[in-house]
């Protein structure tokens, strides 16, 4: 397949070595003034600009007659407050494979833009997680407050959950210092803008929320909805990895405990790099690591288990079973949600286990699964959206998924509400799905 052709636009005095390297990249067009510029027909992956011809007056007028095309100025001086869109890079990095790196930037910088807009009028923002806030999500609204360049009066970090119980997690709010509000759906409407983070409108099922102005999230699409900007990268291990370069593309600074946070986003939602993370996740974990915090995230994985917990795991542990290489345990009734993940993600370390199906039943309403498998099988999240997306929210990535169904769909879906029969039914549907043969799961 043929890839895009790109074209650049050089503005100013340019060393020939330079125009030599990017025409083996694409088409070159060299110019020495504004008006031979502003009169270039056709549309450019990136304008150039010499230092000297900088002026913050010339690049707005680039910029309003190529909106969509980012500048970058050659060997500029560092600006307190940049123009938007414009970079400014050290000549040697224009002549090495960093360029490649600063050019995305800038074209991420270009949609910072745009999400920049979308809020820019709002009194009230609501940045809305999902109902069981994890640290990618927390990190991730941390995030968009900052890029926005809001505070916790302005925009608000909410979820419409119970209070957060998972100890880490717990952990990482009290010495972050990050403050997070439980809300009713009531109070989504002293909200004028919502952006949501970490999740889709479709996790939500049927609760009626005001109109959603933007979705960021790095799991993959799910139904239909609109929203104002959206930003869905289902290629991503996590969506700490979207907004950190969303971050480095605006050339915001990212204080420790910012840094610090996405870090853990990334850490926890890919398990250390170890579970769908790709070259993204890589560079932004390398980004951030030099500038966290890493004694403070020390204290925040090591956060204290109270020892009545122990008890509930070590009962859920005794109730496990294994089928065509796949562990099922069932954790039973459960007041604190994340003790399923948390059995989920030790199923799988098993021998010769491919699958972990952990599930238990949530303050007598809802059967909460957590399914974890090796990575090379069938999609994991795929698999439990074609399961489960008529009677509950079900989704996730390849190795890791989710799914939240009312006790009373299952009691109506099996004519059963027990554990015995819950135990069965589980057992039958994914034996069945997991040894079916796998179609493209690509």
């Amino acid at each position: 397949m043929n890839k895009e052709l790109k074209r650049y636009l050089f503005i100013g005095e340019f060393d020939s070595l330079l125009l030599g390297l990017f025409s083996k990249r694409g088409e070159v067009i060299w110019v020495s003034s504004l008006d031979e510029a502003l009169t270039q027909t056709g549309n450019f992956s990136l304008i150039i600009l010499e230092n000297s011809f900088f002026t913050p007056t010339r690049s707005k007028k680039l910029a309003d007659h190529y909106p969509q095309t980012p500048l970058i100025v050659s060997n500029g001086d560092e600006h307190d407050e940049p123009p938007p869109s414009v970079r400014f890079v050290a000549f040697h990095k224009l002549l090495s494979e960093q360029i490649e790196r600063e050019e995305r930037l800038a074209k991420t910088e270009l949609r910072v833009e745009e999400l920049r807009a979308v809020h820019a009028g709002a009194k009230k923002l609501l940045i809305l997680l999902h109902d069981h806030p994890d640290p990618d999500s927390i990190a991730s609204a941390l995030a968009l407050r900052t890029l926005l360049k809001r505070n916790k009066q302005t925009a608000i970090i909410g979820h419409l959950g119970e209070q957060i119980s998972r100890p880490e997690n717990v952990a990482m709010i009290e010495l972050l210092e990050i403050d997070l509000e439980a809300l009713t759906p009531a109070q989504l409407t002293d909200f004028d803008s919502i952006a949501l983070v970490d999740v889709q409108p479709t996790f939500f099922g049927g609760m009626q929320i005001p109109e959603i102005d933007t979705v960021i999230d790095h799991h993959p699409l799910v139904g239909s909805y609109d929203a104002k900007f959206k930003e869905i990268r289902a290629e991503e291990g996590a969506t700490s990895t979207i907004l950190t370069k969303y971050l480095r593309a605006a050339q915001v600074d990212i204080s420790e405990r910012l840094a610090t946070a996405l870090l853990y986003g990334i850490k926890t939602d890919t398990i250390t790099l170890n579970r769908d993370a790709n070259p993204d996740d890589v560079e932004a974990f390398t980004f951030l690591y030099p500038d966290s915090n890493l004694a403070l995230l020390r204290r925040i994985e090591r956060a204290e288990v109270p020892p009545s917990e122990m008890k509930s795991l070590g009962q859920a542990l005794a109730d496990h079973w294994i089928k065509e290489g796949i562990f099922f345990v069932n954790v039973g009734r459960v007041d604190r949600e994340y003790l399923i993940p948390k059995i989920s993600d030790f199923g799988i370390q098993v021998k010769g286990v491919e699958w972990s199906v952990a599930f238990g039943i949530i303050g007598k309403s809802h059967l909460i699964l957590s399914v974890r498998n090796v990575g090379y099988v069938k999609s994991a999240g795929r698999l439990v959206r074609e399961l489960f997306k008529e009677i509950g929210s079900a989704g996730g990535h390849r190795s890791a998924a989710k799914a939240v169904i009312p006790l009373s769909k299952v009691r109506k879906t099996i004519g059963k509400g027990s554990q015995v029969h819950i135990k069965k039914w589980l057992t039958e549907i994914f034996t069945k799905a997991v040894t079916e043969k796998a179609e493209d799961d690509s």
